[in-house]
């Protein structure tokens, strides 16, 4: 085996996020809205496909076979709880499991409807826990307790995407409550149904925000001492961020804790916020002082430096676009020249552009580029409405439109197709940061001609030319900063990559 050293480029490259990814569909649903593994086991095959009606379909990758019975089912042929089909902002919002899921059992699921019980406003969005079965194969509908009640003044603008954060704390988006104003193109809207300021920017009440809770289960919920807003008097404790409109679909960065807030526009703008990990909450994303990157109202004179969270990415209501479709930065092994790219779509627009990339720079900007994505027969034109994005434990995305769901897998201009599995092999594996020696395995006896590291924003730091050193080859880590990288390398005469994921470590 032979020792060579690792040659950096005298510039950096970056890596552009594909232009076409091929997704495959799992099944037919009514108006999916969120997917989620069926439990925190890494190597979980099956999924929950979350529906808007109220019924949570089981579904298993490994088979391609949804299962009969649903998981669950709140709607017209179950609990008949929910408010679904007065209008689409109605329904159930998203579902997720307790941490401790396989011990509790508990999951919790956000809908607008009558509690297990029947009683409540029909229109208001609940967070209701319930308990699964022995097994955590069924819920079961008899064990449930209310965590959150939200008062909704309309039939519109609920937000409604829960997540754990890394903190372990729950997370939910929360709309400002719909009722907004005239709709004059340019802002200077006459305000709307909730008084001079707005929900968004009201902290006496928990609409227009993102609230950080401490649930315990069947138990109340508690405040998180750290949250921005605790001790104020003239703010509520549940508040982590606020400035929103409607937040309808928002994620986590699963490698990196950032947040990604996609937020639905009222005439002119739809936008994409980043809150990084290390925030310690209590910023102001903007609505409706701000909608995107215009002042909105006041129309002028808004003053947003310093005191609002700008987006990272907006789009102006041309193309017929209307409603920011947030998804998730891709974390997965399946597309590795997806790797750390964010992709978002909208809810409408002339099917000529669908679907959206950001990648981020070494600066910190952000570039957008389409995307398209391709699936089997194509999709029903006018009727397969984007309404979700989902993400499984494995970091793999799926797709939800109005008629079914998708499982992206692979890039068709890479020569990785799906089902081509990570195959190269490092010892040791986390590697220790400046100068540790690796070995790189991708099979006894091949030649390599290439090497390409992209890191965890999806960068390309390091692509250079090998004189066909042959595998096992050594490298060592001198220029590598502690992370987690995707490595490619090229056997010789092979048009595509095979790879592997490389962690490193401070020693």
């Amino acid at each position: 085996m032979r020792l060579l050293p690792l040659l950096f480029l005298p510039t950096l490259a970056f890596a552009q996020a594909p232009s076409t990814i091929v997704a495959e569909r799992l099944m037919y649903a009514d108006w999916p809205v969120a997917v989620r593994s069926v439990s925190h086991d890494p190597d979980e095959t099956a999924v929950l496909i979350v529906g808007h009606d109220g019924v949570v379909h089981w579904f298993d990758n490994a088979t391609g076979e949804e299962r009969p019975e649903p998981f669950l089912d709140l709607g017209e042929n179950g609990l008949d709880i929910v408010d679904y089909g007065v209008m689409s902002e109605q329904g159930v919002n998203d579902l997720v499991l307790d941490p401790d899921f396989e011990n509790n059992g508990l999951f919790y699921v956000v809908y607008n409807g009558y509690r297990p019980d029947g009683t409540g406003n029909l229109i208001d969005e609940r967070v209701v826990c319930f308990g699964t079965n022995p097994e955590r194969t069924f819920a079961d509908v008899t064990v449930w307790s209310e965590v959150l009640e939200l008062v909704q003044p309309a039939r519109g603008h609920n937000g409604g995407q829960a997540h754990f954060g890394p903190d372990g704390h729950f997370y939910l988006s929360t709309g400002d409550g719909g009722g907004t104003g005239t709709g004059e193109p340019g802002g200077n809207s006459g305000g709307d149904d909730h008084g001079p300021i707005g929900n968004g920017q009201n902290l006496q009440t928990l609409l227009g925000k993102l609230l950080r809770i401490e649930v315990h289960g069947l138990d109340p919920y508690t405040i998180p001492s750290d949250n921005p807003f605790v001790g104020n008097p003239d703010a509520l404790d549940e508040i982590w961020a606020y400035g929103f409109r409607n937040p309808w679909r928002w994620s986590f960065d699963r490698l990196t804790g950032d947040k990604f807030i996609a937020d639905v526009g009222e005439v002119d703008w739809e936008e994409v916020s980043i809150e990084r990990a290390d925030s310690p909450g209590g910023l102001n994303f903007g609505w409706r002082i701000m909608e995107g990157p215009m002042c909105y109202d006041p129309v002028v004179d808004c003053d947003p430096d310093g005191a609002l969270e700008l987006p990272i990415h907006a789009y102006p209501h041309d193309n017929g676009w209307c409603s920011v479709i947030g998804g998730y930065r891709y974390r997965g092994e399946a597309i590795p020249t997806l790797y750390g790219a964010y992709i978002h779509s909208d809810a409408c627009g002339f099917n000529d552009h669908k679907f959206w990339s950001l990648t981020e720079e070494a600066d910190g900007s952000w570039t957008s580029a389409k995307l398209t994505i391709d699936v089997p027969g194509g999709f029903v034109p006018w009727e397969e409405v984007r309404y979700a994005f989902g993400e499984d434990n494995a970091g793999e995305l799926y797709l939800c439109t109005r008629l079914a769901v998708y499982k992206l897998s692979y890039d068709p201009d890479d020569g990785v197709t799906g089902g081509v599995a990570e195959t190269v092999r490092f010892t040791p594996n986390p590697a220790a940061a400046g100068g540790g020696a690796v070995a790189l395995d991708a099979g006894e006896g091949i030649l390599l001609e290439r090497i390409r590291f992209t890191d965890a924003t999806g960068r390309v730091v390091h692509d250079a030319a090998l004189n066909s050193p042959s595998s096992p080859y050594t490298f060592y880590t001198n220029d590598l900063s502690a992370g987690t990288y995707i490595v490619e390398v090229w056997p010789v005469g092979q048009a595509a990559p095979i790879w592997g994921r490389l962690a490193v470590v401070d020693p």
